[in-house]
């Protein structure tokens, strides 16, 4: 499926890590079905080595018992295969296919998010979002390197910072006091976090 950066500005949090845990899951729903249905899909994920943890636990609350069991029992098949033709040893390499999808719809995101910067439309749009996590914004500040646009992030995710900041300040007052009427503030304490570290099971390219 195809979607837009710009769908998810209405929400809270990195707007990047937002889309990409939607086309994450996506991705893992038709693969999971795939690998339980089709034999080709199924060899290619067992060629590959499975999946990363983070994944493969994942796919598993994905997929039925039996789903489970048909993959690890193709996995230990192979692996039976290598040790006994001496193929190779023991290995832990693994070619995570859910990984790779989202590496490449995160490298597309960054590349349209740079394109529309250009717009200054696009700009007071992205003004009132959360902005982006660290993570993707020291991505996209990497490939500007340095420049008028450069300034202008660090402006905005400076401001950023600021204001959420007040929300977490409001938020902790509000559940120290009896009135805990909350509102906006009431998910800041879950925008901090995936501003600092991005969202769960984000993997961290390499310099």
């Amino acid at each position: 499926m195809s979607r837009s950066l710009r769908e998810a500005f209405e929400y809270r949090g990195c707007p990047t890590c937002h889309v990409l845990d939607k086309d994450e899951y996506d991705f893992m729903a038709k693969l999971q079905f795939q690998t339980t249905t089709e034999e080709k899909i199924r060899q290619e994920v067992v060629l590959s080595g499975g999946y990363c943890n983070f994944h493969f636990y994942q796919m598993a609350r994905l997929a039925s018992p039996a789903g489970n069991a048909i993959l690890a029992k193709d996995l230990i098949k192979e692996e039976i295969r290598e040790i006994e033709e001496k193929v190779s040893g023991i290995t832990n390499e693994v070619d995570c296919s859910v990984c790779n999808h989202v590496m490449e719809r995160e490298d597309l995101y960054l590349e349209e998010f740079k394109a529309l910067l250009q717009e200054q439309s696009f700009q007071k749009e992205y003004d009132r979002t959360d902005g982006f996590c660290r993570i993707h914004l020291k991505r996209v500040l990497d490939s500007l390197k340095g420049g008028e646009l450069s300034q202008y992030l660090l402006r905005t995710h400076l401001t950023h910072l600021k204001l959420l900041g007040v929300e977490l300040e409001t938020f902790v007052s509000k559940v120290r006091s009896t009135k805990r009427d909350m509102g906006a503030e009431k998910n800041s304490w879950l925008v901090a976090i995936e501003k600092w570290v991005g969202k769960k099971g984000l993997r961290i390219r390499p310099r």
